[in-house]
């Protein structure tokens, strides 16, 4: 613990205080109130990202693991928690409760000019109460950020270097490591960018979905996942991976089939009903997470010899060889 600092230990607080913001109400819209999970569910994904980006890198800090040095996880820590803080901030003036899509529009990943749920200026949004939750969000965001900003101007967070996790056994690059790659990008590009995953009716006429804004925590976890892949891909390429290439293999699947399952999920039970129908995009990405979890398993089968090391029992000519005990 000597090496938390006090600007370490104010961004630790800030994140209790964040976690505590995400049980709590933010909103009291019509007579009822709103909670931060389901009211605004991508500001509540970023201040939950903060939060476990500070909580680990601290850690690490504190282990004197950290994969990157005192002053970049500061500011790793510090640009997070800004984020966060600024996204909160927005909804602070513009509630997410407004209008609905209107017929034969598309809503992507960048939202929809006829609705407030993801964006809009905040002239268009309906008035809301703020209650007491998102104030302490906003706080813990703050914390987060002043914290880690002000670790990594100290000297302390200067002198610190990084000291990574790296497996012995390295072998690079592979074809199966470049097909999870492949995987890893074409679930969230299919399934919440631009593409159609839901498409539904409105008297006004259709509406087509990408999943990012109807399934909006599904969205964040496949992101998520997609940004973990590429990085664990990306450093076996260099050489500098964390674990070695069988155990890496078994968690590209394991990632793999989370997020697949979750879509499957998504598909089955659309957050619109069952009149919903099920567009390309939403099988699209389904499959390329199915393609990641099939490249993990080859991965991982393809260097199998690596996951238990054979041993032998000494012999009495090894015995005698190493001399007397």
């Amino acid at each position: 613990m000597r090496r938390l600092t006090p600007w370490l230990w104010l961004a630790l607080a800030g994140v209790v205080l964040q976690l505590l913001a995400l049980g709590s109400d933010f909103y009291k819209y019509k007579g009822m109130n709103q909670d931060a999970w389901l009211g605004v569910p991508h500001t509540s994904d970023l201040i939950l990202l903060s939060g476990v980006v500070a909580a680990v890198l601290v850690g690490l800090l504190a282990a004197g693991r950290s994969p990157v040095g005192g002053r970049s996880a500061g500011l790793l820590i510090g640009g997070f928690g800004v984020l966060a803080a600024l996204q909160l901030g927005y909804r602070m003036i513009a509630s997410p409760f407004g209008f609905f899509p209107n017929g034969g529009s598309t809503a992507g990943i960048a939202g929809s000019s006829s609705s407030c749920y993801y964006y809009c200026a905040p002239s268009r949004a309906n008035a809301a109460t703020l209650l007491p939750g998102i104030w302490i969000g906003l706080a813990g965001c703050l914390a987060v950020a002043i914290g880690g900003v002000a670790y990594a101007a100290s000297r302390t967070a200067v002198g610190t270097p990084a000291r990574p996790w790296r497996a012995e056994i390295q072998r690079g690059m592979s074809p199966w490591l470049g097909l999870a790659a492949l995987g890893a990008v074409g679930q969230f590009v299919f399934g919440y960018t631009f593409f159609t995953f839901y498409t539904t009716s409105v008297k006004t006429g259709a509406i087509n979905w990408s999943g990012w804004l109807p399934t909006p925590h599904t969205g964040s976890l496949v992101l998520a996942v997609t940004v973990a892949v590429l990085l664990l891909v990306r450093a076996a390429a260099r050489g500098r991976s964390p674990l070695g290439p069988a155990a890496l293999g078994s968690v590209l699947a394991l990632l793999g089939f989370l997020a697949g399952t979750r879509i499957l999920q998504r598909i089955f039970a659309p957050p619109f009903g069952p009149s919903a129908s099920i567009g390309l995009g939403a099988y699209l990405a389904v499959a390329s997470a199915a393609l990641l979890a099939v490249a993990g398993v080859a991965q991982a089968l393809a260097h199998r010899e690596h996951i238990r090391q054979p041993t032998t029992a000494p012999t009495l000519l090894d015995a005698r060889a190493s001399g007397p005990a």
